[in-house]
C-alpha cells in the first residue's frame, strides 16, 4: 500500500496499479549537451479505494512540465482541427447565444478550439495557457489570451474584467493539473449560475479495455472514470448532467457539468446514468480490476519487445513514428534504445533536431522515410492517428515499407 494521499479526497487507502520506475518527463525533449543534467522522476500509478480515482502518486513540478519548452501544438494534427471545429459548432448550437456569450478555455494550447469558437460568432473568447511559447503562436485579435495556470486568482481576474462566463471548456488538460481542487473551485467561481463546464479527457474505460499504458505519464496525472468524476464534482456542489464518448485520442469522454441548482442539473441524461451503471458492473470501483490491467500491459510489453528484437535479429531497420508523450512512455517502459530503433520521425518541426527524453533517440522529419536509407519498418507510436499517418505516408508503404502498431494489439500492417 502507498503511504501517499489521494489528490481528490486525501485518503491514504491507495493500491498500486503500475510502477514505471524513475523516468524522464515525457515532454522534456532535449539536446545532446543537455543529457548530463536530465532529470528523472518516479512514475507510479495508484487507485484510491475511497473515491475510485486512478492517478499518478507523486507529481512532478508543474513548471517543469509546462513552460517555454513545451512542444505540443494541437493545430498541427488535422484530426484534431476537424474535431474541434465540430465541437465548437455543437456547443454553440446547444448552449450559447453567440452575440452575448462569454466562453473561456483553459489549457487552450495554440488556439485549436478558440479560433472555431470565434468563427461561430462568440462575443468573448478567452484562452488561458501556461506555456508562453505555445500561446505566442496564436495570432488572432478576436481572442483574449492569458498566460498562466487556471486557478482562483486567474478566475477572479477574468470576473473583474469580463464578468462571470457562460461556458468554461477544458480539453485534454483536466488530467494535467496538480492542484485539481483549486482548479475545480476556480471553475465554480467563474461560471454563471446556469453556466456549463465542458471538459474532454481520456476515458479510463478505454485505457483499461485496450491496455493503453502509453497514456500514463507525469503530465497525465489523473485517469477519469464516470464514477471518480461524479465523486469529485459532488464535493464542489456540481453535477455531471450528460456525457459523450468520442473516439479522439483513442477514446475520450466529454463530461457536461453544472452547478447542482442550475437548470441543466435538474435532468440527468440516460447516457450518464447508463455509464455509471456499466462502470460499476465492470468493477471500476474495485482494486482487483486494476491488478488485472497491470498484468495485461506487462504482456503487451513482452509482445512488442519480442517482435522488435526478432526483426532486428533478421537484419531489418526500424524507426519510430510520432515523438509524443505516449511514445516516450512506451520507449521508457519497454526499455527501447538504438538496439531496437534507429531513430524517430515526427511531423512537428519544433521537435526535429532534438532527442527523446530518457532514451535519447534522434528526431527527424518524416520525409526521411523516403530517403536513401528507407527503413524496413516503422513503429507507429501515434497509433491513435494511424489512419491519418498511413494516408500521409502512402508513398512509404507503396515503396515496400511496413508499419507496426503497438496497441491495442501488437501487429504489423
Amino acid at each position: 500500500m502507498s503511504k501517499s494521499h489521494c489528490a481528490f479526497c486525501d485518503s491514504h487507502h491507495l493500491s498500486p496499479v503500475i510502477d514505471f520506475g524513475r523516468v524522464a518527463l515525457a515532454g522534456a525533449f532535449l539536446s545532446r549537451d543537455e543529457i548530463p543534467a536530465e532529470k528523472k522522476y518516479p512514475l507510479r500509478i495508484v487507485f484510491c479505494h475511497e473515491c475510485y480515482a486512478v492517478q499518478v502518486e507523486e507529481h512532478a513540478p508543474p513548471e517543469e512540465l509546462f513552460n517555454e519548452r513545451y512542444f505540443y501544438f494541437s493545430s498541427k494534427i488535422g484530426t484534431l482541427r476537424d474535431h474541434f471545429a465540430t465541437y465548437a459548432r455543437e456547443m454553440t448550437e446547444r448552449f450559447l447565444k453567440p452575440s452575448e456569450a462569454k466562453v473561456l478555455e483553459f489549457g487552450c494550447n495554440d488556439g485549436v478550439l478558440l479560433k472555431p469558437l470565434a468563427d461561430q460568432g462568440i462575443a468573448t473568447v478567452i484562452g488561458v495557457d501556461a506555456s508562453r511559447n505555445v500561446l505566442e503562436s496564436i495570432n488572432d485579435d478576436r481572442l483574449t489570451l492569458i498566460n498562466g495556470f487556471f486557478n482562483r486568482e486567474t478566475a477572479k481576474a477574468v470576473i473583474d474584467q469580463h464578468g462571470h462566463v457562460d461556458m468554461i471548456m477544458a480539453n485534454n488538460v483536466f488530467a494535467h493539473i496538480s492542484d485539481i481542487r483549486e482548479a475545480t473551485q476556480a471553475v465554480h467561481d467563474c461560471l454563471k449560475p446556469d453556466g456549463v463546464f465542458v471538459l474532454e479527457v481520456h476515458y479510463l474505460g478505454k485505457v483499461l479495455e485496450e491496455s493503453q499504458y502509453d497514456m500514463m505519464y507525469h503530465e497525465h496525472l489523473y485517469y477519469y472514470s464516470m464514477l471518480s468524476a461524479m465523486k469529485h464534482f459532488e464535493r464542489f456542489g456540481m453535477v455531471i448532467f450528460d456525457i459523450k464518448q468520442i473516439p479522439i485520442h483513442a477514446g475520450s469522454i466529454r463530461f457536461y457539468v453544472a452547478k447542482k441548482d442550475s437548470v441543466h442539473a435538474q435532468t440527468i441524461s440516460e447516457a450518464a446514468r447508463q455509464l455509471e451503471a456499466d462502470e460499476r458492473a465492470r468493477g471500476y470501483d474495485r482494486p482487483e480490476t486494476y491488478q488485472a490491467y497491470s498484468e495485461q500491459i506487462a504482456q503487451r510489453k513482452t509482445e512488442l519487445v519480442s517482435l522488435l528484437n526478432d526483426l532486428r535479429a533478421k537484419g531489418h531497420s526500424i524507426v519510430g513514428y510520432g515523438a509524443s508523450g505516449r511514445a516516450n512512455t512506451m520507449l521508457q517502459y519497454c526499455g527501447l534504445t538504438t538496439a531496437q530503433l534507429d531513430y524517430m520521425v515526427d511531423d512537428a518541426p519544433a521537435k526535429q533536431g532534438f532527442l527523446t527524453p530518457g532514451t535519447h533517440l534522434d528526431i527527424f522529419p518524416s520525409s526521411r522515410l523516403l530517403g536513401t536509407d528507407r527503413p524496413d519498418y516503422v513503429l507507429v507510436f501515434a497509433w491513435s492517428f494511424f489512419d491519418e499517418i498511413y494516408r500521409k505516408n502512402s508513398a512509404y508503404v507503396a515503396s515496400g515499407g511496413k508499419m507496426i502498431v503497438p496497441l491495442p494489439q501488437v501487429e504489423v500492417r
